[in-house]
């Protein structure tokens, strides 16, 4: 069950402050060697669609963490916390919780995730946003006394803008995959499993994924990594979790928001439907005619709206969508896409809305319930965060992505993941295709070799 660890009281204190700094994504590594007490948790969260704006979050004054298989009504219990204790400090805007949860909050496998459970909720110490481009970040300190504030601040300005090595910013790593033919066999195979319970009336559609492992020729640092795919990814958003100093990261660059709330307005992405981008403007406009005009894909692609819709009209005073899909391009990818907003009902509770929404048919399938029970049994691994979510939460807004296009960092490489959705009439290989595709459009982001 959610544990919280500290006295709300304290954490009202806070200094708010605004540095010069040059260089974001380089501050963990530095505040490492210099501030002990802020070395971890470390998370970055950064939005395309709000100005290009990014956070990052350095050390705990407060946290909500919900064991591996504790379930989801545990997941909304927290969320529900995190929004009544911000409201209890009558938290300033700058003042929000980061972290995120699982995909299937039931399982209690998890691997060497980052934290390992089902979610967790960070209320950092030191806060710092910064819009895309600029040099100035604002900073927020949270639960200390003035004095002890204000010399952290001064403490970060002072390493917030040492001179960067040249081509830093530009730097990539070198990645050999390691995927077997035994691999690829038993994820078809896989395939051929859902398509016969597809057939037999048990669920509409299924997502399978898989795990991509790539060896690095020298360690991966992940806050290098983060630095490359925020200069280098134009959409959607961008996240990095370390949560403890011998654990992995868990990174991705992901085009889908799961749901936004601002006050009682809810804004969701319905993403399904996936093809190739073309190679030069005319076959790029041709591969999105192919896709829009593809019976299969749409009939993915409606799987996932309606879910969502229905998943939010109990709650919603109205719900709209349009009425054709639009074209989501990608850096190697096209996507149909379908943007959902809706006016809530008043005293709908954010836990309640976000777990009426996920995981939606786009990363579970259709019903969900056995979608997953489909997944778990067919994949025989944890996805743990894996097409879970990452976000946040304000006093009165919150906003959550859906962790796909992302990779679990390790000192000597990483495992990156990539899932297709399975319908009547898929095709094993191309749906294997379909997942390379995906992986490679992070992949390709910072990785100098990989396939």
């Amino acid at each position: 069950m959610p544990i919280t660890t500290t006295d709300p009281q304290s954490i009202v204190r806070h200094i708010t402050g605004a540095i010069e700094c040059d260089d974001l994504y380089g501050l963990p590594d530095r505040v490492r060697a210099t501030l002990p007490h802020l070395r971890f948790p470390q998370i970055a969260w950064s939005d395309s669609r709000a100005a290009g704006e990014r956070w990052l979050a350095l050390g705990e004054a407060d946290g909500v963490s919900v064991e591996a298989g504790a379930g989801f009504d545990a997941v909304v219990e927290a969320i529900a916390g995190v929004r009544a204790r911000l409201v209890e400090m009558r938290a300033s805007g700058l003042m929000r919780y980061v972290g995120g949860f699982a995909f299937d909050p039931r399982d209690a496998r998890t691997g060497d995730w980052p934290d390992g459970g089902a979610a967790r909720f960070v209320l950092p110490r030191v806060l710092l946003r910064q819009a895309a481009g600029d040099t100035r970040a604002d900073m927020i300190v949270i639960g200390m006394a003035e004095p002890e504030a204000l010399e952290m601040i001064r403490e970060i300005g002072r390493i917030a803008c040492p001179s960067r090595v040249a081509g830093a910013r530009d730097a990539r790593v070198r990645l050999e995959p390691r995927v077997s033919a035994q691999r690829k066999e038993a994820w078809i195979a896989g395939v051929r499993d859902a398509l016969r319970e597809i057939a037999s009336g048990k669920v509409r559609k299924v997502v399978l994924s898989q795990d991509i492992d790539l060896d690095a020729a020298a360690p991966c640092d992940p806050w290098s990594i983060a630095r490359v795919i925020d200069a280098r990814s134009p959409h959607g958003f961008r996240f990095c979790f370390r949560f403890d100093e011998g654990g992995a990261a868990f990174l991705g660059a992901t085009p889908e928001r799961l749901v936004a709330q601002r006050g009682r307005l809810v804004t969701c992405d319905c993403l399904a439907g996936t093809i190739a981008r073309g190679d030069t403007s005319d076959e790029d406009r041709a591969q999105a005619a192919r896709l829009h005009g593809s019976e299969k894909d749409r009939r993915e692609h409606h799987f996932v709206l309606d879910g969502i819709r229905e998943a939010i009209a109990p709650v919603a005073q109205w719900c709209e969508s349009p009425a054709s899909p639009e074209i989501l391009k990608l850096a190697k990818i096209l996507h149909l896409s379908s943007p959902v907003r809706a006016w809530l009902r008043d005293g709908v509770g954010i836990g309640d809305l976000v777990m009426r929404i996920h995981p939606t048919p786009a990363v579970a399938g259709s019903p969900r319930t056995e979608a997953m029970d489909l997944i778990r049994r067919i994949e025989g691994r944890s996805r743990a965060w894996y097409a879970g979510a990452v976000g946040w939460i304000g006093a009165d807004e919150a906003d959550f992505a859906v962790a796909i296009r992302s990779a679990i960092v390790r000192d000597g490489g990483m495992t990156v993941f990539g899932g297709a959705g399975i319908v009547s009439g898929s095709d094993p290989e191309a749906e294997w295709e379909e997942t390379a595709r995906k992986t490679a459009s992070l992949t390709s982001l910072f990785a100098e070799s990989a396939e």
